[in-house]
């Protein structure tokens, strides 16, 4: 859920958690109940154990994979709206929501190779619909382009980006001017050392107790809570946030995400070129709310846009969609866009 911090050019100039017309929905106590528990813990090898919940039914399988910092309590207003159409299933990566920690750095491709031993455990039926959120939705793009196989299409919710400056960077500099678009790349590079050695004082301050939740390094360290979700979430989330495995795995996803660890450029460069993903139905969602009247903010959607635009054009049956009345978190503040693009990609591929 967290609106990508280390990354200026997702979300610059606007508050991460503003409310706007189309947050209107909240999670029904029923529902909620369900996403505040274990379900199946799949084994995956190693002694490690990932939490994944399935719902609904259908010869079809759309899988969810949250934000960074998140885990499948993230999609309780768009799981649910899936469940009529195909078995929708969301999981926690490991350390996250109910899943085991791993002693493995979480790089994406770390978190690919869980998910790919995950589908292969717990037997679910390929090829699949993946949805993923921001970090969410690289990991799952990352997916398609290393098991192709295994993907019958894509929905990317305002998906982070490698590479997203070296994308843009000639384009920027056109529109915006060279001064303005060199600020912006700078302010990144230099916030992310900043960004990450935040979150891995987060993980050693719970590695000598549970954070308070009262304490300001607890509101610092976690999402705030977002009434969307309802009281029985939040509660949850709270006594997920404060402990060792999840301020361990937030900070090791953050230090070692497509942003920040940046040796693997290369290797994405080769991977996500040409119609890489083929011809396989693809929806990018695109948040729609910054302020065109600030430079900064309107040069960082750009980028952010752009490089959607791109990452569309990977398949020849890909497109970008901006949501109107929408931060970062898409499926909390417009949750029917994100059942509509996944409706139109399972309507796309057809029954099995």
């Amino acid at each position: 859920m967290r609106t990508a911090p280390f990354l200026i050019a997702c979300c610059a100039a606007f508050p991460a958690q503003a409310q706007t017309a189309a947050m209107t929905l909240t999670v029904p106590p029923a529902i909620a109940a369900e996403y505040v528990r274990p379900h199946v813990l799949i084994d995956i090898g190693a002694g490690r154990k990932l939490n994944l919940f399935c719902m609904g039914q259908g010869n079809r399988t759309v899988i969810f994979d949250a934000g960074g910092s998140d885990w499948s309590v993230i999609w309780a207003l768009v799981q649910p709206g899936v469940a009529p159409r195909a078995r929708a299933c969301s999981y926690d990566r490991a350390g996250m929501g109910y899943s085991d920690p791993s002693d493995e750095p979480r790089s994406p491709i770390a978190i690919v190779e869980d998910l790919h031993k995950l589908i292969r455990a717990a037997k679910i039926d390929t090829p699949l619909v993946f949805v993923g959120h921001s970090l969410g939705g690289f990991n799952v793009k990352l997916y398609a382009a290393l098991y192709p196989e295994d993907v019958a299409g894509l929905v990317l919710v305002d998906p982070a980006e490698d590479r997203g400056f070296v994308r843009t960077r000639d384009a920027l500099r056109a529109k915006f001017g060279t001064a303005l678009a060199v600020k912006l790349e700078l302010i990144s590079l230099t916030g992310r050392p900043r960004t990450v050695s935040h979150y891995d004082d987060c993980a050693a301050a719970a590695r000598v107790h549970d954070l308070d939740p009262a304490s300001d390094i607890y509101k610092n360290c976690t999402d705030p809570t977002n009434p969307s979700l309802g009281p029985k979430i939040a509660a949850e989330r709270q006594k997920i946030q404060v402990k060792r495995a999840y301020q361990d795995a937030q900070a090791s996803e953050i230090a070692n995400s497509v942003y920040d660890d940046l040796r693997s450029d290369d290797a994405y460069a080769k991977l996500f070129s040409g119609p890489a993903l083929g011809d396989k139905p693809l929806i990018v969602l695109t948040h729609s709310i910054y302020d065109p009247n600030d430079p900064v903010s309107a040069a960082s959607f750009f980028v952010w846009n752009s490089t959607h635009e791109q990452t569309a054009a990977l398949s020849t049956r890909g497109f970008n969609r901006i949501v109107p009345d929408t931060h970062h978190d898409i499926e909390i503040d417009h949750p029917q866009a994100v059942i509509d693009a996944v409706t139109e990609v399972l309507n796309d591929i057809g029954p099995k």
